[in-house]
């Protein structure tokens, strides 16, 4: 029992370890970085955009979209000039 317990911790861990491998593989742009890089913050919002589940809540995607509110917000502001 102990021995298969065991098992199972380890194998948790080491899955848990895996994830957090593969969500550092990209490295995370800030706001101001998507306000530069526009065509970049279109790919981000589309990847964004098309799989919300598994990148939803990821650092690149809530800067994207704040960078994405920021312009908007901008925009409407040059409008009412």
């Amino acid at each position: 029992m102990r021995i298969a317990t065991s098992i199972l911790l380890v194998t948790v861990a080491t899955a848990l370890t895996g994830c957090n491998e593969a969500s550092n593989t990209q490295p995370t742009n800030t706001v101001g970085w998507f306000l530069d890089h526009r065509e970049e913050l279109a790919i981000a919002l589309k990847a964004c955009r098309d799989d919300p589940g598994a990148l939803g809540k990821t650092p690149n995607c809530i800067n994207a979209n704040e960078a994405r509110n920021k312009i908007t917000i901008q925009e409407m502001k040059d409008a009412l000039k």
